[in-house]
């Protein structure tokens, strides 16, 4: 996967997206994970930690709840599209490690975000 050449790579999956306050992915999505899928069944040696993020709007403690939910939903879209699970790992950060201000809607929209972050 090119984008992912080494291990420590990280990248923002653009494009993957959830319904409002769930973790239910958005039909736009699937276009960006079956092209996610593909590349890591072509890239067998490759293993990733999916990190789910949120925005700070509402308690920390059900944004950090959210984020894992929808990066389990991440895992189990690539696993139903043939990655093996063992080379998967989904981890829910909340609303730490934000990459943009969370006072503007733009902003917030930024942080809700799913990271891929190569760890083999």
């Amino acid at each position: 996967m090119p984008q992912l050449e080494e291990k420590g790579s990280q990248l923002i999956l653009q494009g993957v997206n959830f319904k409002s306050g769930s973790s239910s992915l958005t039909e736009e999505s699937y276009t960006v994970l079956d092209k996610v899928a593909a590349g890591l069944i072509d890239h067998t040696d490759v293993t990733i930690e999916i990190r789910g993020f949120t925005d700070s709007v509402g308690p920390a403690a059900v944004n950090e709840r959210l984020s894992l939910q929808r990066a389990n939903s991440v895992k189990q879209y690539l696993i139903d599209k043939g990655v093996e699970e063992d080379r998967l790992k989904a981890v829910g950060y909340g609303e730490k490690l934000p990459i943009a201000p969370n006072d503007t809607a733009e902003g917030r929209a930024k942080n809700r975000r799913i990271e891929f972050f190569r760890t083999h």
